[in-house]
């Protein structure tokens, strides 16, 4: 609703000021996205259970769309909070996961500590190769130190020891970010 508010105010605006295409202020991709409803996007088909999951927008209860405050609300007090002087990311440390915030957006979320299971979209999954494939289908990259399954402007991580190929961590954070 407030994406078509917006829009009809600067389609007004730009009918009473013609503006060039390059003038009209862009909503960023990732504050566009958020202000999707959960249903809305269900309703795009990311319940389809015989399919490999078609996007990701949650692990752990924190979705890449969530701010610093709803972070705070659905998982409590962080056990700690690190900034990092360099890149500017700022990691909330929880017993289960790490999530990272630039400017107070989420844009990664973390586990560790060898999962065996996490929660991607609200639905738990074993991190067992069959589970994995039938979740996510075929990896979308492969590199040394894990697998990489994109969704849109979203990704998995899948992080493995290289000498043992065990489970090491597991990561979900946004393309644009990176």
């Amino acid at each position: 609703m407030l994406n078509i508010m917006l829009l009809l105010v600067l389609l007004t605006a730009a009918s009473q000021n013609p503006a060039t295409v390059d003038s009209v202020p862009q909503l960023s991709t990732k504050l566009a996205l958020s202000q999707q409803s959960s249903s809305e996007r269900s309703m795009l088909g990311e319940d389809k259970e015989s399919l490999p999951i078609g996007e990701f927008h949650s692990m752990g209860d924190v979705t890449l769309y969530d701010d610093r405050e709803s972070v705070v609300r659905k998982k409590g007090k962080p056990l700690s909070v690190n900034k990092n002087v360099y890149s500017g990311y700022t990691e909330y440390q929880y017993k289960d996961i790490t999530v990272g915030l630039y400017e107070d957006m989420v844009y990664y979320v973390h586990i560790d500590a060898s999962p065996e299971k996490i929660k991607v979209n609200g639905k738990w999954l074993v991190l067992h190769k069959q589970e994995l494939k039938q979740a996510f289908g075929e990896p979308d990259f492969e590199a040394e130190d894990g697998d990489v399954y994109i969704r849109d402007l979203a990704a998995i991580k899948i992080y493995r020891d290289p000498a043992t190929k065990a489970i090491v961590g597991v990561d979900l954070f946004d393309t644009i970010a990176f």
